[in-house]
């Protein structure tokens, strides 16, 4: 059977042996019956807010609902966020955001999709009209998922946060894929989330926990999240065996994740080998944006790598998306830097469409 290399996501990772052990034998157990009375619950909240510098934690079932309690806690309903052009709250989350928020983004402009500190400062210093939205908080993300997995800049997130504090504004860090950026610098989670007044973390991204997220912040923050949690269908139970799974996943996470950056940095090798600049700068982490050119579509590619076994992601019509994680191996990459070779340079060698000709109906001329 021929083999399949899956790079949609990191969500396809898989769940690692002694995720899945624990998981197991946890469910073997009784279940607890209250929303956060579940031991192993407790201790992952726990063990995670002493990795990343919060005095709590909650577990959520997605960073998507983690994300939104955070904005319903920190905003009200007409108020206004900062946030980079193509951060996921302003994007794949934009009808959450004004849906069940009530809430508009202000979109700025981001260095590699971050917003840097002189950035926040000239918004937050700027005239607000009669009537405008006021702005009451400002969203990072780290790393980038739209701009290819990019680190923010050291230092960032706690200037911004300074800058914050004192224009008395909020900071909320999008850290879907912040275990990432921990193995990547080498610097600790408290580290990269300081400046931050709350934190989202995935945990089925990157380390390969089952189903779940974390949303961190201060006790009495936490404590508005779980009534907030409720208000949103998310008060889920019984978890502790996904609790207990997630516990296990974080062990061993830096080597694991080391590798998926080693991998993608070997498949950006083999793709700007094969087609020059389209394979854009090489990846700070796991995630690698191909570049397609004028007329080709990356939908009709992902099709065409779909039946020579290759899953990949249209990010956009114009950009491919690759995301190595742990089931992919050194024969994936080679793998997926040969096909996709062999496909953009059958593509290349096709004739361009015809431009489209113009018909005339009576006096009307009309184009298809």
């Amino acid at each position: 059977m021929t083999r399949i290399a899956d790079f949609r996501s990191d969500l396809m990772s898989g769940i690692p042996p002694a995720a899945l052990e624990a998981m197991v034998q946890t469910a073997q157990g009784a279940p607890e019956m209250g929303f956060r009375d579940d031991p192993f619950q407790a201790r992952l909240e726990r063990e995670v807010a002493e990795l990343a510098g919060f005095e709590e934690a909650l577990f959520v079932p997605t960073c998507t609902l983690a994300n939104q309690i955070a904005l319903r806690l920190w905003c009200r309903p007409g108020d206004s966020i900062l946030a980079a052009t193509d951060s996921h709250v302003a994007s794949s989350e934009a009808a959450s955001t004004a849906g069940l928020a009530g809430v508009a983004v202000r979109r700025l402009a981001g260095l590699r999709g971050h917003l840097s500190p002189g950035t926040v400062q000239a918004a937050l210093a700027a005239p607000q009209g009669p009537g405008a939205q006021p702005t009451s908080l400002v969203w990072l993300e780290n790393t980038q998922m739209r701009a290819g997995g990019t680190l923010a800049p050291a230092g960032w997130g706690a200037a911004i946060g300074e800058l914050c504090r004192g224009a008395g504004r909020r900071v909320h860090l999008d850290g879907s894929r912040l275990w990432n950026a921990e193995a990547a610098t080498g610097l600790p989670l408290a580290t990269l989330a300081q400046g931050a007044d709350s934190l989202s973390l995935s945990l089925n991204k990157a380390i390969g926990a089952p189903a779940g997220s974390l949303l961190l912040g201060s006790r009495d923050f936490i404590r508005e999240a779980v009534a907030v949690r409720g208000t949103l269908g998310g008060a889920w139970r019984p978890v502790g065996f996904l609790a207990a799974a997630a516990i296990a996943a974080l062990r061993g996470r830096t080597d694991r994740l080391g590798a998926d950056h080693r991998r993608a940095g070997l498949l950006h090798a083999g793709l700007a080998a094969a087609l020059g600049h389209r394979a854009g700068e090489a990846p700070d982490t796991n995630i690698l944006l191909l570049a397609l050119p004028e007329g080709i579509a990356a939908s009709d590619i992902v099709d065409r790598l779909r039946g020579e076994h290759l899953l990949a992601l249209a990010l956009d019509e114009a950009t491919l998306r690759f995301v190595v994680h742990a089931r992919i191996d050194d024969q994936a990459i080679a793998q997926a830097v040969e096909t996709v070779r062999r496909i953009m340079s059958h593509q290349a060698s096709k004739p361009p469409p015809p431009s489209p000709q113009p018909t005339r109906t009576g006096d009307a001329i009309r184009w298809p």
